[in-house]
């Protein structure tokens, strides 16, 4: 199975004598997603599959798992599953595990997105875009985002990234947390054309006085870091999860 919207495994398909399927977005694909639409709650769109239409509603939060289904799905299909059932199983399916993509609402019209058990440039910028997918009118976004560690040579060029990332995002406001995260914050600023608001903090403690201080209904939250920064406990206390602490 290889996905078609991605260019680098097109020449994979010339060196297996297996039959090759394929999936994604692309009109070649055999399985094919369209009309995606994600909203904080999960993620819907339409199936083309020989020849018929299908409605999918993932309970997984994100585009980026629209290819994830899709993978599933053509799996199902050469194994002679029927596409209904395999649909079925797949709009059962609920979050992988604590702190991936987690929905939280704690009251007061708010929601947070807690998805800081783990961070790299890729899921850190998908779970941006996400974001700003999400948002309704009326609602404000705010990204809660702590350092991603381990690049070595490239953290401040990828964590530079993300801070222009949001800024073209048009993320309403942006919370940076730590010091190893502080190039998010500064590359953030030096965007001149974005009418939201960038914060540096130094520690969970200043994070979470701040973000209770300024959190108004209507907000959409998302949590983001490295395991070791230990963000996913601040989503957790900001989502109202009984016991949270750190």
């Amino acid at each position: 199975m290889l996905n078609a919207d991605d260019g680098r495994v097109a020449a994979m398909a010339g060196m297996t004598a297996a039959r090759v399927r394929w999936f994604g977005l692309s009109p070649d694909a055999d399985v094919r997603a369209e009309n995606v639409r994600a909203t904080a709650f999960g993620t819907r769109f339409t199936l083309l599959v020989d020849g018929a239409e299908h409605e999918v509603a993932l309970r997984i939060l994100g585009e980026h798992h629209v290819s994830n289904a899709l993978a599933a799905l053509t799996v199902a299909r050469e194994l002679g599953v029927p596409i209904e059932r395999a649909i079925a199983a797949i709009e059962a399916v609920p979050r992988a595990e604590r702190w991936r993509m987690e929905v939280l609402q704690p009251g007061g019209g708010i929601t947070v997105i807690n998805d800081a058990y783990n961070a790299s440039p890729d899921s850190t910028a998908a779970a941006l875009k996400t974001l700003a997918q999400i948002r309704e009118p009326g609602q404000r976004t705010v990204a809660v985002l702590g350092e991603m560690a381990e690049l070595g040579e490239y953290a401040h060029e990828e964590h530079d990234r993300l801070g222009r990332l949001v800024v073209r995002l048009n993320i309403g406001k942006l919370v940076v947390v730590g010091e190893g995260a502080r190039r998010i914050h500064a590359a953030a600023g030096l965007e001149g054309s974005w009418d939201g608001e960038s914060v540096f903090v130094p520690d969970l403690d200043a994070a979470y006085d701040l973000l209770r201080e300024q959190l108004r209904a209507g907000d959409v939250v998302l949590v983001k870091s490295s395991k070791s920064a230990r963000l996913r406990f601040l989503g957790d206390k900001l989502g109202g999860v009984e016991g949270a602490e750190w």
